[in-house]
């Protein structure tokens, strides 16, 4: 989306700017404190984004990378309620997603959200995650992996398959921490 910039911030008083994005009275129980977001993001695996458009600032977004180190996880992708239903939340999305495929390593992105959020469940969809059976956490997860295109013989392809299941055991909740985070035992949410 043109005019669309996500900044990376980390000191209090940018955070405390946040405070002007605003959700509909339907969505506050998605959101969480900015201070206690600025608080989560001063471990080192969280990065945390302010996102501006056209100049303004419309909303914030969280990304943490996870335990294991292909993984990166998006959450608490806030839209501001004046600025929702024109795409932004997808080019959000879409342009976290950009940059981890980016990453050295990135096979998987992972968005989390509660489970009534249907918005953010319709938006993860859209952007061709799939939906996982279980619960994490009591928040659904999504996943989207990457495909690369490496040339491969039939026998690697077997193989990869059997990768592929493998890696959607570890993350349907037997083994949680596969993908903790550091802001794991917090609530979600993703408005857009």
């Amino acid at each position: 989306m043109k005019d669309l910039e996500l900044t990376e911030i980390s000191g209090l008083r940018d955070f405390l700017a946040l405070n002007v994005v605003r959700v509909k009275p339907r969505q506050r129980r998605f959101t969480k404190n900015v201070v206690l977001s600025w608080m989560q993001s001063r471990h080192p695996a969280v990065s945390f984004y302010r996102i501006d458009w056209q100049g303004q600032l419309v909303g914030y977004v969280m990304l943490i990378h996870a335990s294991q180190p292909t993984q990166w996880i998006i959450e608490r992708l806030t839209i501001h309620q004046d600025f929702q239903r024109q795409g932004l939340g997808y080019a959000v999305a879409d342009q976290l997603i950009d940059m981890i495929h980016g990453f050295e390593n990135s096979e998987m992105v992972i968005a989390r959200y509660e489970p009534e959020n249907l918005a953010a469940r319709k938006l993860f969809d859209k952007l061709q995650f799939v939906q996982q059976e279980e619960l994490f956490r009591d928040r659904h997860v999504a996943v989207l992996k990457f495909e690369f295109e490496d040339v491969e013989d039939e026998d690697d392809d077997s193989d990869e398959a059997g990768a592929v299941e493998n890696d959607r055991d570890e993350i349907s909740g037997d083994e949680e921490d596969r993908i903790d985070s550091p802001a794991d035992d917090d609530d979600d949410k993703e408005d857009d």
